[in-house]
């Protein structure tokens, strides 16, 4: 009987542990609206993010799509963290983009908070 309940017990903590997994990235295809970057600390985003709003068309034109991260150092949500100088960078592209109005496609965390990889297309 107490085989039984330490199986149970062990089943029970990996299907507990199953629900906390992480969703399979998306693709996000839209144009980016606007950017913005901060140095301020976030739990979510970590030190220092880079956020991008994608809109539908070009030039904020269209529905609003969502806003994602370029995630700084020690950020608690799901992605990939990127040095400053990278993010940097990202802000940078991000900022061209929006100001002339080239597509976007961005590979994202299921949960869609992290930016795992940036796609710019010539229009």
């Amino acid at each position: 009987m107490k085989r039984a309940s330490i199986v149970v017990s062990a089943v029970m903590m990996s299907v507990g542990f199953a629900t906390t997994a992480l969703a399979a990235p998306i693709t996000v295809n839209g144009y980016v609206c606007a950017a913005t970057y901060t140095r301020q600390p976030n739990v979510t985003y970590g030190q220092g993010y880079v956020v991008v709003q994608v809109n539908t068309g070009a030039n904020c034109t269209g529905s609003f799509v969502g806003n994602y991260y370029y995630l700084g150092s020690g950020a608690s949500s799901a992605g990939y963290q990127y040095s400053e100088a990278e993010r940097l960078g990202l802000f940078e592209r991000a900022t061209q983009a929006a100001t002339q109005g080239t597509p976007v496609g961005l590979y994202v965390e299921g949960a869609g908070v992290g930016i795992l990889n940036t796609t710019y297309r010539g229009n």
